[in-house]
């Protein structure tokens, strides 16, 4: 085949493979803005603020900011804005549960919906979470989060609260041949507790920190993380 035309194929090749990584780019960049990668559970809180505030070019807005669970039991921070029409209908008062889509960046629309249409398993941390404590220390209230994760021990997890000083410590023991496992959820645990530190200390106004570690029985750490009001909510697309 002629040097020339080599030469022509060769760009065309180029052409074709530089306008596949434009696609995949955008592609990712779509998804990660604008496709539902995901749908979460949230309850506005018996004591949340929903007075609308006003913007000068987009009128009346109320901000929520959330924590909502997966049907999973995986938490999330939420963050998203509704327009308020004159008589207020479009607010989301105190008490209503709320179905959140997102994408793994953005919240892209929630509505509300009956109590019953919730998944159990985000249910059940809606319900730990929000369930008004009755503890008056915070062993009383370690115990209480005790009891209430104990829906999650199993032969091989046994999961546990105690407290320290002024601090909360989570414990995930994982069975030794469960390693896998262990490294697997401690990834899914992370932001989970990043939001659980909002829920704790809501309910419970001394904790200063809150720990989580995930072990083996056989004594390895898996995984160990301090949180607290330094920590920060990021979701970079990937």
């Amino acid at each position: 085949m002629p040097q020339k035309k080599i030469g022509k194929w060769i760009a065309l090749a180029a052409v074709l493979v530089l306008a596949l990584v434009v696609v995949l780019f955008l592609k990712q960049y779509y998804d990660g803005r604008y496709a539902v990668a995901d749908e979460f559970y949230a309850v506005v809180p018996l004591d949340y603020d929903i007075t609308p505030y006003e913007d000068e070019r987009a009128g009346r807005l109320k901000d929520y900011v959330l924590t909502g669970y997966n049907a999973a039991g995986e938490a999330r921070e939420l963050e998203f804005s509704v327009f308020v029409d004159s008589h207020g209908a479009d607010l989301y008062p105190p008490g209503t549960y709320l179905k959140i889509s997102v994408s793994r960046l953005l919240v892209l629309g929630a509505r509300a919906l009956d109590v019953a249409d919730v998944p159990q398993g985000a249910l059940q941390m809606i319900q730990a979470a929000f369930t008004p404590s009755t503890a008056t220390t915070l062993p009383e209230y370690a115990e209480e989060r005790s009891r209430q994760l104990s829906v999650k021990n199993s032969p091989s997890l046994k999961v546990s609260c105690t407290a320290d000083g002024a601090s909360l410590i989570y414990t995930y023991v994982y069975a030794a041949n469960a390693r896998e496992t262990a490294e697997a959820d401690a990834h899914l645990l992370d932001p989970v507790y990043r939001s659980q530190f909002r829920t704790d200390s809501q309910a419970f106004g001394e904790l200063t920190a809150i720990f989580l570690e995930v072990s083996l029985d056989d004594g390895t750490i898996i995984f160990s993380q301090e949180y607290d009001t330094r920590v920060e909510f990021t979701y970079e697309l990937k």
